[in-house]
């Protein structure tokens, strides 16, 4: 129930009606995350709940350089033992925008970063950090008379190997944004 009321959080986000877009470069972007994380099946058989904060900085109109800090929990009930899970992750992404209308700036990113798995099974804890890539896409939608706000909505993998074992999760993230600069 708590992973579909997400979904149609990030649904309704996705159908917000877009404003004109406003960002370029020279501005600076900084902006809070929530949403779900798929995680591997080779990892948890749950999804869990992630929440970040990220900011960038708009070299070109087409290029940003961002950093993202983001945390996703998950917890599961096997033969009545709790097993909690929690990934930290901290990446430095090469964003590039898109401009095909002044509503929206839809993007790509790449990044590159750490990833930290921390396992509690009936409270003994176990934890693993890897190098972590990621590849995504999604697009900002401005509103407000200034256009200085935005509602981000994304989709990412994650590749990381924690435990000596390949892992590849998926975020599905909403987000809002502000605008610094002019």
């Amino acid at each position: 129930m708590k992973h579909g009321l997400s979904l149609i959080a990030i649904f309704v986000l996705m159908l917000s009606t877009p404003a004109m877009a406003s960002i370029g470069e020279g501005n600076t972007e900084v902006g809070v995350d929530f949403g779900i994380t798929e995680l591997d099946s080779n990892t948890f058989d749950e999804s869990g709940i992630t929440m970040g904060i990220r900011g960038g900085y708009h070299f070109t109109d087409l290029f940003e350089l961002e950093g993202q800090f983001s945390s996703t929990s998950a917890d599961d009930e096997v033969a009545g033992v709790d097993l909690d899970l929690d990934v930290t992750t901290l990446f430095v992404n090469g964003v590039f925008n898109f401009h095909p209308t002044e509503e929206i700036v839809p993007y790509i990113l790449v990044g590159i970063g750490t990833t930290d798995v921390d396992v509690k099974v009936g409270g003994v804890s176990v934890d693993d950090s890897a190098t972590a890539t990621q590849i995504g896409f999604g697009s900002r939608f401005f509103f407000g008379q200034a256009k200085k706000v935005a509602v981000r909505v994304e989709v990412s993998f994650i590749n990381e190997d924690t435990f000596d074992q390949d892992s590849s999760h998926t975020n599905i993230l909403g987000s809002l944004t502000w605008k610094l600069g002019a």
